[in-house]
């Protein structure tokens, strides 16, 4: 099954850092954002990936090439602007024609989700989205309770969210493209239209996967922090 890996935002919240950077490029634990995603999905076994880029794309192709460093296939969609998540999956059709079914993972959220059981348990169910849930994620501002009169009852810094929640990381099935096209996004278009639609759509839980939307500056500090623990952890992750 192959994998792709979306990676064609501007990063305008990461400026200035993506004014000359790739944000798949920014450093992470001394190593690019995008290596550390395509470590991950190596060692769940998926080496065949398509990587889409936009902006500074040749820093991405320069560093990692066709992959083979990482024992990992690499091949690459390189388009002049963003085309929403799901777009840029539209343009991907010729690339896809003889995948049944593949992962996709956006290129700014790091996460040990286990995505070989998600894929493993999207085919079990032959589904056509099984969306990977991540849960404990914490949202970055806090929330008020207030009364009729506008007095504080409570107040929670940063809290948990409640329930399950996306991942940034999904199995899907040729019918999933059906619904793909220019401009629109898979959260807010296509999962929705799916779901509607009655497609085999499927929720996959890992309650022990830690999850980080590294799309602000201001997340570069825990991010360093959590790959850094990761490292020192389990070791380098090195591709050969």
């Amino acid at each position: 099954m192959k994998a792709v890996v979306l990676c064609a935002g501007y990063g305008t919240r990461m400026r200035p850092l993506t004014t000359y950077l790739a944000k798949a490029m920014v450093p992470v634990a001394g190593r690019p954002l995008l290596e550390h995603i395509l470590v991950k999905l190596r060692d769940h076994g998926f080496t065949e990936v398509i990587v889409v880029v936009c902006v500074h794309a040749e820093q991405v192709l320069h560093y990692f090439g066709d992959g083979a460093r990482w024992q990992m296939n690499l091949s690459y969609s390189v388009s002049e602007r963003p085309w929403g998540t799901a777009g840029e999956l539209d343009r991907l059709r010729e690339q896809l024609q003889d995948e049944e079914h593949f992962i996709v993972h956006y290129g700014d959220i790091l996460t040990n989700l286990d995505t070989r059981r998600l894929a493993d348990e999207h085919l079990r169910h032959s589904a056509d989205l099984t969306v990977g849930l991540v849960t404990g994620v914490r949202i970055h501002t806090g929330l008020v309770e207030l009364d009729a009169e506008g007095r504080l009852l409570s107040f929670r810094e940063k809290p948990a969210l409640p329930m399950p929640t996306n991942a940034g990381v999904f199995a899907l099935s040729q019918r999933a493209l059906e619904f793909c096209a220019p401009g629109k996004d898979f959260s807010t278009d296509v999962f929705p239209l799916m779901i509607a639609a009655g497609l085999r759509t499927r929720g996959f839980v890992d309650r022990a996967a830690y999850w980080l939307d590294v799309g602000r500056l201001s997340d570069l500090d825990e991010a360093n922090r959590l790959m850094g623990d990761e490292n020192r952890e389990h070791g380098p992750e090195h591709g050969g």
